[in-house]
């Protein structure tokens, strides 16, 4: 009796899809299943890699998982369909992949991990290969693949917009690469587009603490680095409210805040306050962040920075200043396609939620608070090329 091979593909994708559910609270399988229409059952079998997850669910998949991406996703469901049909042998399959990565490079980084197993799938069970494929990382690359959002724009094209080094807030790059969008714009919706352009050109976008929260939330695995310019340290000690959640994202690499007025408690840093009241929080909801807690001193040390910027007064206030009218936040999200986003508040500690105000800055201002922020960052030695 020939020995049965499992799809390898399609028992990483079961295990990104087990360890994504655990991140969402627990989610029970059934409860997925559920949501994708599918027998619980069935849904098991997936996860276990006993059976493939059809096309045909993408878009509640992307719906169910909101970290994942639906374009990817639909590369990956293809190429485990593709793969599935070679399972006649290991040598058809190594073969296969082969020409799935000629066809698509955008899957090479994932399907050359798989080098490594081809022996172990012809020659040991499916366990062994589940291991196998923990041990190589293929998880938590087919993770990062699944939840980065497709870039449209080549590497030179987005290189220099909006980006932490951009240094010339409005010139001719960016009205060629806002061409190079239009071009493959049918004309008919031309005068359309430029209408609604000049429109949102004097609309103010007003940012509640509710919506900030929303925008991270939908945004989470596509940021790479959050930087924030606080007034007072005491507004990001509390664990409730602010995000440190970020930390543990697959694509996140470093979280900065710079205060600039000293803390009124010194009987520990700003850090290890901020560390001992996540760290509570994590082991009052353990089953919720059970698997952050076995990573936390190692990302927190690792990605979270706190700095006192008392000696940098002036720069810091006027980054603080938002249309001559000074601020108490700045917060700087820079995404892993190079874009950055900006977001300057009024929160304070004692500040009513009626009370709080914010706004995303537009193009040009967040152009000139980049520089200087990199300027800031470079005096206190972070440099972007090095984090």
């Amino acid at each position: 009796m020939s020995k049965k091979i499992k799809n390898p593909l399609a028992q990483a994708l079961g295990l990104v899809l087990q360890n994504t559910r655990d991140t969402m609270g627990g989610i029970s399988s059934s409860e997925v299943a559920s949501q994708l229409g599918l027998a619980a059952s069935h849904y098991r079998m997936i996860e276990a890699g006993s059976a493939i997850l059809q096309p045909s669910r993408a878009v509640r998949v992307v719906q169910t998982f909101e970290t994942i991406e639906f374009i990817p996703l639909c590369q990956i469901l293809v190429a485990i369909q593709i793969l599935d049909a070679a399972k006649r042998s290991v040598s058809d399959m190594r073969t296969t992949t082969e020409l799935l990565i000629e066809a698509n490079p955008n899957l090479s980084g994932i399907l050359k991990k798989f080098d490594p197993l081809w022996d172990v799938i012809k020659n040991e069970q499916p366990a062994d290969v589940a291991e196998k494929i923990m041990a190589e990382g293929i998880p938590q690359q087919l993770t990062e693949f699944l939840t980065t959002e497709p870039i449209s724009l080549t590497a030179e094209q987005f290189g220099s917009f909006m980006t932490p080094t951009y240094t010339q807030p409005i010139s001719g790059q960016l009205y060629d690469k806002i061409g190079n969008i239009l071009q493959g714009l049918a004309p008919f919706y031309l005068d359309t587009v430029l209408q609604l352009i000049d429109n949102l050109k004097n609309i103010t976008p007003r940012v509640t603490a509710e919506e900030l929260a929303r925008w991270e939330s939908l945004h989470k695995n596509r940021i790479s680095h959050t930087i924030g310019i606080v007034r007072k340290p005491e507004i990001i000690l509390d664990v409730d409210t602010f995000d440190y959640t970020f930390l543990w994202q697959q694509n996140f690499r470093k979280m900065l805040i710079i205060h600039l007025d000293p803390a009124e408690d010194t009987t520990e840093s700003v850090h290890q306050k901020i560390t001992h009241h996540l760290r509570r929080k994590f082991e009052t909801e353990r089953i919720k962040y059970e698997r952050k807690i076995y990573t936390f001193d190692e990302t927190i040390k690792e990605k979270l920075i706190i700095i006192y910027g008392g000696e940098k007064y002036d720069t810091i206030e006027r980054l603080l200043t938002h249309r001559e009218l000074p601020m108490n936040n700045l917060w700087a999200y820079v995404m892993t396609t190079g874009y950055a986003v900006l977001f300057i508040d009024n929160a304070s500690v004692d500040s009513a939620p009626s009370d709080i105000y914010g706004s995303s800055l537009a193009y040009e201002e967040t152009c000139e608070k980049l520089v200087s922020i990199k300027e800031l960052c470079d005096d206190i030695g972070f440099g972007f090329d090095k984090a």
